[in-house]
């Protein structure tokens, strides 16, 4: 869960950056603050009322960010060409750690198809297929910004706002504008697929009694979990106001390794008691090491501050838990 409050801080983040480009006040703490908390406000309320109004918000907010963001990555391969896309060298080659972060957090969240599994026809046949192409039509929108932005803008890394800046080059500043309204949608839009997504994991961790019952408590009217709504959207607004960008990237980009990591380890430990997979994949505990050995490299190399917090952040998830067991076993064992 730690990841996944980073993820909402963060995205709110870039949010309010864009915004800022529209209204300059934006950018300064407390009417971002101000913003953040608003924003937050609103998402809450809409999903505490009922799933079906958070999904179509969450839906009609991601078809309005892909067809600006498509047309940006086709008018940039069309009007740059590839003859001008930049071959020097990388100006910080100690930055790499930093850029692998900032590539690892754009690419991450594949896995949350896997949580509406058990509402899927057919799984089996449907999440691998929903989860590589999903990934690799992320990864290609993201490659044709880049060229676009490489192929149109003398110093990529100079510019603040990239894709404002390419839509700028190719309309003037009509084009920066809509650019900068539809990052701004796009965000809103991961926004609120976040807060109707994470909740549910807390509300499922309740039910398994690894955090307290009242997570999986549902609302008597709406019928939504709303206490972990609730907790969730507080607790990612409390990241957000009081976080810095660079900070939040590492904490989510550990969490979620950490958690991949341990998905690997599971895999070579099922593996070795329950068989082969239904689907066996040559190779595949050769590639679970390895992807755990990549996992160890990126904790390795991200800040002592951000590893350390995160720990104390799994220490303190593990206390509760310990806590909610224990209460469970001795409301089991009274008398009744």
């Amino acid at each position: 869960m730690v990841s996944r409050f980073a993820s909402y801080a963060l995205i709110a983040f870039v949010m309010l950056d864009y915004a800022a480009s529209l209204w300059p006040v934006l950018g300064e703490r407390w009417p971002k603050a101000i913003a953040m908390t608003l924003f937050t406000l609103v998402l809450t309320a809409i999903n505490v009322r009922g799933v079906t109004r958070g999904a179509w918000v969450g839906n009609l907010l991601t078809i309005a960010k892909m067809l600006p963001l498509a047309l940006i990555a086709l008018a940039g391969l069309w009007f740059a060409g590839w003859n001008d896309i930049p071959a020097t060298d990388p100006k910080q080659p100690g930055g790499l750690t930093d850029g692998l972060l900032l590539a690892l957090f754009a690419c991450f969240g594949f896995e949350v198809a896997a949580i509406v599994a058990g509402e899927m026809r057919n799984p089996k046949r449907d999440l691998a297929i929903s989860i590589l192409a999903g990934l690799g039509i992320s990864c290609a929108l993201y490659l044709l910004l880049m060229l676009a932005s490489f192929g149109v803008l003398p110093d990529t890394a100079a510019s603040p706002l990239p894709l404002v800046d390419v839509a700028k080059a190719f309309v003037g500043p009509a084009g920066g504008t809509l650019m900068s309204a539809t990052a701004v949608v796009s965000c809103a839009g991961g926004l609120a697929v976040a807060i109707l997504v994470s909740p549910r994991n807390m509300f499922a961790l309740g039910e398994s009694g690894d955090l307290p019952p009242a997570f999986a408590a549902v609302h008597p009217r709406w019928r939504t979990p709303h206490v972990a709504i609730i907790v969730y959207a507080a607790v990612s607004w409390l990241l957000a106001v009081t976080g810095t960008f660079e900070y939040l990237v590492k904490i989510f980009v550990i969490s979620r390794i950490l958690a991949y990591g341990s998905t690997s380890v599971a895999l070579i430990v099922l593996r070795r008691r329950a068989g082969p997979a239904p689907v066996p994949i040559r190779g595949g505990q050769w590639i679970a090491v390895a992807s755990l050995l990549f996992c160890a490299g990126i904790v390795l190399t991200t800040s002592w501050t951000a590893a350390r917090d995160v720990a104390i952040a799994l220490a303190v998830g593990l206390v509760i838990r310990a806590a909610t067991h224990y209460g469970a076993r001795n409301k089991a064992a009274a008398p009744t």
